[in-house]
């Protein structure tokens, strides 16, 4: 599983529970634009719990998403792929310092106290973060063989070649933190269902945990509260969110709980980073689809003040893409497309 080779020419498609999501970009000369993107429900039946449950089923709907996308038309069967966090270990493992030819096999012995499945069972890969001079600190990737074959056997099936692969983490790191910066960032990516907390520094991943509380979480907070249908809680939750209106006076007070709850989670890994490091994060970046709740930055970063300075932001997806021209989606729009952007940002910082 080669995760740090990168490629050209290629589809950043991002596939979990609830949807398909596919992007590509043109990348020219002198400018960057968007060829296609594409959105599609995950309807019930075909993956639960990351699990693939149907694998016609699935291959049929990725088609159909890459065939009709929601603007613009694919020029590449050719794909990039995520993992998701819980069909993925990452790990950083200290190792004496020795030739990199030798590095693979250290891993090999290594690896099993670090990841809970024999290292035959896992395809895996590696990449040094750090030379402390006697020992290095070697960055470990590695997910399930029954799971990567299934999912290349489901693509194929599809009609697509696997450029590559890697966590859906990463992906999300790169499109969010570009290489150069150096000092510890916090990441929270909210989907419908969960919320990874990724910490990145010296632009690489350097630790992930995932908590069950999500966009669904304030989505169902709403519409229990206010006796609305979820659909009209979800709307709700994008055009006013986290203050309260004349018309909705109460609409921060009844998603409050959630949102202390999810501070908490935040906390615990500040906690831990700065039982373990001196380095100060100054920056927590709220993405996913999740994050489009209006107000939300402003609402945490009270919560998390014991940690100041902490300045709390919601991403622009789109930021860091060079000479990026105008496009057809907007960085609200493309916080749900985080990892899609991620993955196929491999083809703008490929050497």
């Amino acid at each position: 599983m080669s995760i740090f080779q990168r490629k050209h020419h290629y589809i950043g498609l991002h596939i979990n529970n609830h949807a398909i999501k596919a992007l590509q970009f043109e990348v020219g000369a002198k400018s960057t634009s968007l060829q296609a993107f594409s959105n599609v429900v995950m309807p019930k039946g075909l993956i639960t719990n990351d699990e693939f449950s149907d694998y016609e089923g699935l291959s049929k709907l990725i088609t159909k998403s890459l065939d009709r996308p929601l603007f613009g038309r694919y020029s590449t069967n050719r794909v990039v792929v995520a993992i998701p966090e819980s069909k993925s270990f990452v790990r950083i493992i200290p190792l004496q310092k020795m030739r990199e030819s030798e590095i693979a096999t250290a891993i090999t012995f290594e690896a099993e106290s670090y990841i809970p499945l024999p290292m035959d069972q896992v395809y895996f890969d590696w990449q040094v973060l750090e030379d402390k001079g006697e020992t290095i600190e070697v960055l470990l990737i590695a997910s399930p063989k029954n799971y990567i074959d299934t999912y290349s056997e489901i693509l194929e099936n599809a009609g697509l070649k696997i450029a590559g692969i890697e966590t859906e983490s990463q992906s999300v790191a790169r499109a969010l933190v570009p290489s150069s910066v150096k000092e510890p960032i916090l990441i929270a990516d909210m989907d419908a269902y969960k919320t990874a907390l990724l910490m990145v520094q010296n632009g690489t991943l350097q630790f992930t945990s995932s908590v069950p509380i999500a966009g669904n979480t304030f989505t169902q907070t709403l519409a229990k509260a206010m006796s609305l249908p979820p659909a009209d809680a979800e709307k709700l939750k994008h055009k006013i969110g986290f203050t309260n209106t004349v018309e909705y006076p109460n609409l921060k007070t009844q998603m409050l709980p959630a949102l202390q709850d999810l501070s908490a989670e935040i906390q615990n890994i500040l906690k831990f980073h700065y039982d373990h490091h001196e380095d100060h994060i100054g920056r927590l970046v709220l993405t996913g689809g999740g994050a489009k709740l209006q107000h939300i930055a402003e609402a945490i970063e009270p919560m998390l003040e014991q940690y100041a300075p902490l300045k709390v932001t919601v991403a622009n997806p789109l930021e860091h893409i060079p000479n990026l021209k105008e496009t057809e989606l907007g960085p609200y729009e493309a916080l749900s497309y985080t990892t899609a952007i991620g993955l196929a940002m491999w083809e703008i910082t490929s050497e």
